[in-house]
């Protein structure tokens, strides 16, 4: 039994994506009007991959909107799913560890706050785990299982023994600011937003790195996140002094005030069109262009690595390529790396 608390993207496809894979599961939220979006997208989600009509309704009915919140008590597994606001899941924490039963894993989904932070009022810390899932969360294979220096290891192996359960790839790492992904992919996003405030053309940019073989190049991959969502996540990694005090970039600052906020507004960096980006004609680059884009990238992973987030290169290899669709071929960054020196 799972409990998952926030209804928003993140929650509701969380708990749609447990309950297709025959978890039962009770999905809390503040009202039932902010539960109906998330039950909708997770029927359409069972429609496109169950197809059966009989295992539709069955998924259907492993998941069972809670605005109560009862099912924390029976849960064996509870994830806390809301915004990113350390007070919020502060309070909200102190209600759902009084609630849970003993041995009950008590997770957050957070991105960007460290776990010490979150579990600093309960009344024991060692229970708190992170599981961070990425967005789109049915698409996406990598979920890291974040523990703390006094975290339970037994919840930790619980936390990714649930993770395997649910077809989905367990990284663990240690609470750090922006654990992998997000701490390698900020400074790389960062570095891309200074070139367009420097007069490079997006689709340029793009270009570049998708011939380097991302899956998509960082302004698109802005756009997709939200650049709402990357404005944020910048700032609290700054704050915490994961990528020293940088400014967030002009480009990026004016697009959120105007309500530009990519792919989900229909205007970011791109205009989106059948929720497809309009591009115009890339600009000439030089290899000099792709090695400034990708340089950040590389330093960050190797930084990640001689400080012992991640136990060994082959684990941030493989969480760089499912977790940010690093070049698969060439093996990850450090992998790449190590071939550059041969």
């Amino acid at each position: 039994h799972v409990h998952v608390v926030g209804a928003g993207v993140m929650g509701g496809d969380i708990a749609a994506l447990c309950a297709m894979r025959g978890i039962t599961v009770t999905l809390q939220d503040t009202a039932p009007e902010r539960l109906a979006p998330a039950v909708k997208r997770a029927a359409k989600l069972f429609q496109r991959r169950l197809r059966d009509p009989l295992r539709i309704r069955d998924a259907m009915d492993r998941l069972i909107p809670d605005v109560g919140g009862a099912g924390a008590a029976k849960a064996d597994v509870i994830i806390e799913a809301i915004f990113e606001n350390l007070d919020a899941k502060r309070q909200l924490f102190a209600k759902l560890e009084a609630a849970a039963k003993p041995g009950a894993v008590l997770a957050s989904n957070t991105s960007s706050l460290k776990l010490a932070d979150i579990a600093a009022n309960f009344k024991d810390p060692s229970r708190l785990v992170g599981i961070h899932f990425f967005n789109p969360v049915p698409q996406m294979m990598l979920v890291e299982v974040v523990h703390a220096s006094n975290t339970n290891q037994d919840h930790v192996q619980k936390a990714i023994a649930f993770v395997r359960q649910i077809d989905k790839l367990p990284l663990p790492v240690k609470d750090s600011p922006g654990f992998l992904v997000n701490r390698v992919l900020g400074p790389y996003m960062q570095n891309a937003f200074r070139m367009l405030d420097e007069g490079v053309k997006p689709e340029t940019i793009d270009a570049a790195m998708e011939a380097f073989g991302m899956p998509m190049g960082p302004i698109e991959l802005a756009d997709t996140v939200g650049l709402d969502i990357c404005l944020h996540a910048g700032k609290e990694l700054a704050k915490k002094g994961a990528h020293g005090d940088v400014e967030a970039p002009e480009i990026l600052l004016n697009k959120v005030a105007l309500g530009h906020l990519g792919r989900k507004s229909g205007q970011g960096i791109y205009r989106y069109e059948n929720n497809r980006p309009v591009k115009g004609q890339p600009g000439a680059y030089s290899q000099d262009l792709v090695q400034s884009l990708i340089e950040p990238y590389l330093a960050e992973a190797k930084a990640v690595l001689a400080e012992g987030i991640v136990a060994d290169a082959e684990l941030i290899d493989a969480g760089l390529i499912f977790g940010t669709g690093f070049a698969p071929f060439r093996g990850g960054p450090l992998n790449y790396l190590a071939g550059l020196k041969k």
